[in-house]
């Protein structure tokens, strides 16, 4: 009997998740010319959810339509900022229809704030009845997150403490201490934002193009280290995302090639630097 329940659990589990099938039958994501501009998602918010009622999440209001399944970015706050500070960024996100949990602490150091968040959302896409049943992608996976969160997205980024299939990182003006070596292991592309005067956010991005073996490019913002609230990221952040979760071609354009891209004639960024380059 112990054996056909965990079986059944498996069988749940796994037929919530997306087949090549349905990957080439979804619908495809609103195409979009601004992004610096709201998305075409209503947004809802949800509070005090997830493990220990210690997350909330923002994500569009109706979710799964036409047979769309989500992708998933899991967010962490800077440890002298609470979870409201970043609010305009992750509805911004959600307006573009990515599902963003994101954790109420501040002291997010290491991974496993965003791994319980992913784990969390993962369960509840195979949960009948949870709003989120089937209509998550599992495989389009994003983390984010500010300050000491940019480091603990650089180290989930590199399956510390344990795999969450994370594909993409956004680290956001990282301070890295403990976390330089899994610059190294990181196993997912990356944006790296830095700022012209945030110099612990440049000593970061200087060791991650000397690190990271994973596509990589660092954005260098003309600001300071709280500019992850400045709606000036807006565009480029949900770029990143639209092209890494939604193989959006157009949100790749704001990053390569380097002649032409969108960024790198934007008075708002000063340099765009890559490492491990897709062809």
């Amino acid at each position: 009997m112990k054996k056909l329940v965990i079986v059944l659990a498996l069988s749940l589990a796994f037929s919530a998740l997306p087949s090549s099938a349905d990957a080439q039958d979804a619908p495809a994501w609103p195409s979009v010319t601004d992004f610096a501009a709201p998305g075409p998602f209503a947004v809802h918010r949800e509070t005090n959810v997830g493990p220990n009622a210690a997350y909330d999440i923002v994500r569009p209001m109706r979710l799964g339509e036409e047979g769309r399944r989500h992708p998933i970015v899991s967010w962490n706050n800077g440890t002298l900022y609470q979870i409201n500070r970043y609010q305009d960024l992750l509805d911004h996100w959600a307006s573009h229809g990515f599902v963003v949990m994101g954790a109420h602490t501040n002291r997010t150091a290491g991974g496993a704030v965003h791994e319980a968040a992913i784990d969390w959302l993962v369960a509840e896409n195979a949960r009948a009845g949870s709003a989120y049943f089937g209509v998550l992608d599992l495989t389009k996976i994003g983390a984010s997150g500010h300050s000491q969160g940019g480091g603990a997205t650089i180290t989930a980024g590199a399956n510390v403490p344990g795999p969450s299939g994370i594909v993409t990182t956004l680290p956001l003006m990282p301070i890295s201490s403990f976390e330089r070596p899994h610059l190294a292991q990181h196993a997912a592309s990356m944006l790296i934002v830095s700022a012209t005067d945030d110099e612990r956010a440049n000593r970061v991005a200087d060791q991650a193009l000397a690190d990271v073996t994973t596509e990589l490019v660092d954005a260098q913002f003309v600001g300071v280290h709280e500019d992850a609230m400045n709606p000036g990221i807006h565009g480029a952040t949900v770029a990143w995302l639209r092209y890494q979760l939604m193989g959006d071609l157009d949100a790749k354009a704001q990053f390569y090639p380097a002649e032409t891209c969108g960024l790198c004639s934007h008075g708002d960024w000063a340099r765009l630097r890559r490492s491990n380059s897709p062809t």
